[in-house]
């Protein structure tokens, strides 16, 4: 089973950080959320609520329920429980998580009324080759018509290319959801795509210098906090920096100075952290910075989504133009047969 769904993690995050917020206790607390989480998460819930009543930290009972809750709430809830802001840390993976269901909903929004049309588009086709199969499967040479037009075979050998290509791509998306297929490989193929890899780029950045701006404000040590931070973008073009990072920051070298060694992080970032670690602001800063990188993200979402639903049309089009090829090709061919 996959992990609890970001639409019911912001709810299951918002419900908590507003009730410890009101003084409830962590058992208080999540005794009170842990029904927002699913059906399919009781048993979990239930060995969670066990681990706090025998006076476990949250964090803990999280980190044993790897199918239910994602690393990163694990990982924030621990920065909370370390800095006696447990409240604080769940409004901001509320936030993350709400921001996560936002770009989804804009990227399938944006997409649905094209792929509408390329299953209609491929349908129409489909439905074209069965009728002149079952009309012209006998009349074909009397008629002009080509030939493979009348054949049933035709028809049969198009419905299963294009129920072949539609369950690669449903299959492709449910492994996804189900968290069968690695998302890490995924982004590393589309980090090398020029055209595709900036949203990504800002949507890693804005996870990185939020999870980094409140590790430091719990006051964390600097090893733990960039590879909290670094992890948390779950992106491998930055986790594969990371020890890098950790061997520079061991030498007693400023955030700044390792995370400049490698090759990776934009410049623009280098010098927000620059100017952040120079002031002595890093949590200010880099908080504001993550909630700049949202909204860059968003718009580039709103292109991605647009240049996705062209490439759609684009499809739709090829069909199209095919069907129409085809049967204008077949209508002359009876118009010279009949001269």
């Amino acid at each position: 089973m996959p992990t609890v769904s970001s639409k019911r993690l912001a709810a299951f995050s918002q419900q908590m950080g507003t009730c410890l917020n009101a003084g409830l206790d962590v058992r208080s607390s999540f005794a009170n959320c842990q029904n927002l989480l699913g059906k399919g998460h009781k048993a979990n819930c239930l060995k969670i609520a066990n681990m706090l009543q025998d006076g476990d930290m949250l964090h803990q009972a999280f980190n044993e329920s790897t199918s239910t809750f994602p690393p990163l709430m694990t990982m924030m809830v621990e920065v909370g429980e370390i800095s006696g802001k447990t409240e604080a840390a769940f409004k901001g993976l509320a936030d993350n998580y709400q921001h996560r269901v936002s770009l989804i909903r804009t990227f399938i929004k944006g997409i649905s009324w094209p792929i509408l049309q390329l299953v209609m588009a491929t349908g129409i086709f489909g439905i074209v080759l069965l009728v002149f199969s079952m009309l012209l499967n006998t009349d074909t040479e009397e008629s002009g018509i080509s030939a493979w037009m009348g054949d049933i075979n035709t028809f049969y050998t198009y419905c299963a290319v294009v129920a072949l290509g539609y369950t690669f791509v449903i299959g492709t998306v449910f492994a996804i959801y189900m968290q069968w297929l690695n998302v890490g490989i995924f982004l590393g193929v589309v980090m090398k795509i020029p055209g595709l890899r900036k949203p990504f780029l800002n949507l890693a950045l804005s996870r990185l210098c939020w999870t980094f701006g409140l590790v430091h404000n719990a006051g964390v040590d600097a090893e733990r906090t960039a590879a909290m931070a670094i992890r948390s973008t779950g992106n491998p073009m930055f986790i594969r920096e990371l020890s890098g990072i950790l061997n520079s920051l061991r030498k007693n070298q400023e955030f700044y100075t390792a995370f400049s060694k490698a090759d990776n992080f934009p410049t623009g970032f280098l010098a927000s952290l620059m100017t952040a670690e120079q002031t002595g602001t890093i949590t200010e800063s880099l908080i504001r910075e993550a909630a700049l990188y949202r909204e860059i993200t968003e718009t580039q979402f709103t292109w991605l989504t647009r240049v996705t639903g062209g490439i759609i049309y684009g499809c739709v089009g090829i069909v199209v133009i095919a069907m129409i090829f085809i049967l204008f090709n077949q209508y002359l061919n009876v118009i010279n047969h009949l001269l």
